[in-house]
């Protein structure tokens, strides 16, 4: 069995809250359809992207500014029934892009880029 290390991403250095609306829906003739996001608040680390995290996001989203979520409850990227979660943090949003599944250590890890104009 892995080392735990959830205590790391929720130690009182570190923590802090932020909110995840989580979306889902449906194909309804053809076009998405997509629920009333599901708020979720969780607490976790938040720390500035560095380099190599950033070169792996798609060319137009490197300039608006990127940051990495560390959560002990999971995120999701993209699902097969909803789109990728976005985060509530610091006043600004941000949509997750990559995925860390390190649940087996009892953490999630996601870049997330900020949305411009929410």
């Amino acid at each position: 069995m892995p080392f735990n290390l959830n205590h790391v991403v929720l130690h009182k250095a570190f923590v802090q809250e932020f909110i995840v609306y989580r979306s889902s829906g449906q194909f309804v003739n053809g076009r998405w359809v997509e629920n009333t996001p599901e708020q979720i608040t969780m607490k976790g680390t938040v720390v500035a992207a560095n380099e190599k995290e950033i070169v792996a996001l798609p060319e137009g989203d490197r300039i608006q500014g990127s940051m990495v979520f560390y959560s002990t409850q999971e995120l999701f990227p993209t699902r097969s029934n909803g789109t990728s979660d976005k985060i509530l943090w610091n006043n600004q949003f941000w949509k997750l892009f990559t995925l860390g599944d390190y649940g087996d250590y009892g953490f999630w890890r996601m870049v997330g880029v900020r949305i411009k104009g929410n």
